[in-house]
Formats: C-alpha cells, sequence, structure tokens
C-alpha cells in the first residue's frame, strides 16, 4: 500500500497543528507571534521548507506502513 500526501494536504495538516498548538499551549505572546511567523513565511506552500518537510512527512509515512505490514512469514509461538 502506498500513501503519498500532496504540499496542499501537508500545509492543511500542518496550519491545523500550529492553530491548536498556539491556542492551547500557553505561550508568551512573543512566542506565540513567533511561531505564527515561522508558519506563515518559512512554511508556505512552494517553498523549499515545505517541500523538504512534504519529502520527509512522505518518507515517515511509508516507513510507518511498511513497518506494519505483515512479513509473509510468520513465527509460530509453538517453535520457541
Amino acid at each position: 500500500m502506498e500513501l503519498r500526501l500532496s504540499e496542499e494536504e501537508i500545509n492543511e495538516a500542518l496550519l491545523t497543528i500550529v492553530t491548536q498548538m498556539v491556542d492551547e499551549i500557553p505561550f508568551s505572546d512573543r512566542d506565540r507571534a513567533m511561531i505564527k511567523r515561522w508558519r506563515s513565511s518559512a512554511m508556505k506552500l512552494g517553498s523549499d521548507d515545505m517541500t523538504e518537510f512534504v519529502r520527509k512527512a512522505n518518507e515517515d509515512l511509508a516507513r510507518g506502513i511498511a513497518m506494519r505490514q505483515r512479513s509473509p512469514i510468520q513465527k509460530h509461538d509453538w517453535n520457541d
């Protein structure tokens, strides 16, 4: 099974996570502004940082899916 998320999908997920984090964690006003500034400038669609983030996120998803797939060779517990 292969799952690849688009830049737009990952951008929406990042926006949701950052927004929830900023709303729920008691950051100082300065820190909250810094996070929002990072999100809107460095992590905008088409930026090098966002492209790299999308690549790494898709690699991590693929690795996680591969780890969860069952091996065709099963070890039976009665062979221990």
